[in-house]
């Protein structure tokens, strides 16, 4: 399993490769985007900023050293629809982008755009991005046969069952899964916002305050102290869940790895059924950040390769050095992979299921 890596600019590959990266990605934002669209619209999944170069220069310049590292370079351009006039305009951009620095392969997510990419650049490899929502072994047949991708990134919310039973089905077909850092319990593809409401921030991120009531008895408030119990557990467990997920709360672990999402229990599974490659999220991390995620998941793969399944999840939760969050597993994009004699996993309460309506 190869581990792909965020990088934001050619003075990012040297330590990357150093670290352990196999595979790097970036996201362009281009110049002149802004004069026609304007903020309602993006060209990726990540807005202007550190998560996106610019310039064609930029990208020269960092596919030129992705060239002198030996490492393919991918790049992202996966809203999920683009207007006939963006896909266009678009179209021409990556065309004499791929001119002047001839990337490896596109990340790309509009079904038209994908067709039209490879009408025009028929010699470059097309990756289908998570934002396709690829959750069964038909999605990823249509992406990779039909719309002829290289390579099928799956959707962050499949547990290890359902993607070694994926492999299965389509096992001609590369497949990319997410390892580490940035998460969402919506699933991104079906996601309508831009995360640029102006005074508002990310709305799934915001701690509303959430009421609950019964609707099959005029939307009175909860009185079985049972029921209210159970209510009050998930509701809590949901606010720490998005504390999680948006990185807050965390320390380090005590080699200074940055904590947050994580699927590095995963990885020995994840190597047994095949997976092409692990993506590190975070384009717009600190180099420490995504250097440190590079060296955790390139040690946990290497001891599980050397020293099987359980010696490899006795290290990724010492690289942790987050018992209490591996525990939890609200950080966990795998959490069938963590095991109870590592770490204490925790039951759910159990309380009375609502009445059903008639």
């Amino acid at each position: 399993m190869h581990i792909l890596a965020p990088c934001a600019g050619a003075d990012e590959v040297e330590p990357l490769a150093a670290s352990g990266a196999d595979e790097l990605y970036a996201g362009i934002f281009p110049e002149g985007w802004y004069a026609r669209w304007g903020r309602g619209s993006w060209p990726n999944r990540r807005g202007p900023g550190p998560a996106n170069l610019q310039t064609t220069d930029e990208v020269v310049a960092l596919h030129a050293a992705t060239v002198q590292a030996g490492l393919p370079l991918y790049l992202a351009v996966n809203s999920q629809f683009y207007t006939d006039a963006q896909g266009a305009w678009l179209l021409d951009h990556l065309t004499e982008l791929h001119a002047a620095a001839p990337v490896d392969a596109f990340i790309v997510s509009d079904p038209g755009f994908i067709a039209l990419l490879r009408e025009r650049l028929p010699h470059v490899d097309l990756f289908a991005s998570t934002v396709t929502v690829a959750l069964n072994a038909e999605a990823a047949r249509l992406l990779a046969e039909d719309l002829e991708c290289a390579r099928v990134i799956l959707s962050r919310h499949l547990d290890l069952r359902e993607i070694r039973t994926l492999r299965d089905a389509v096992p001609d077909v590369d497949l990319e899964v997410f390892l580490l850092n940035d998460n969402c319990y919506f699933e991104e593809g079906f996601c309508s916002t831009t995360h640029t409401m102006p005074g508002f921030g990310v709305y799934c991120m915001t701690p509303w305050e959430v009421q609950v009531t019964r609707d099959d008895r005029g939307d009175a408030p909860l009185t079985d102290p049972e029921e209210r119990a159970r209510w009050d557990f998930l509701l809590d467990e949901h606010r720490e869940f998005i504390r999680h997920l948006g990185n807050r709360g965390h320390g380090a672990g005590h080699l200074k790895m940055p904590l947050g999402p994580c699927g590095l229990c995963a990885i020995p599974e994840l190597l047994d059924i095949g997976i092409t490659s692990g993506k590190i999220v975070g384009r717009e991390a600190s180099l420490f950040r995504k250097l440190r995620s590079v060296q955790a998941v390139r040690r946990v793969r290497d001891v599980a390769s050397d020293g099987g399944a359980r010696a490899a999840k006795t290290e990724a939760v010492a690289l942790r050095g987050d018992p209490r969050g591996c525990a939890a597993g609200y950080s966990c994009y795998y959490r069938s992979a963590r095991d109870r004699d590592l770490v204490p996993v925790p039951t759910r309460p159990r309380g009375p299921r609502p009445e059903r309506r008639r």
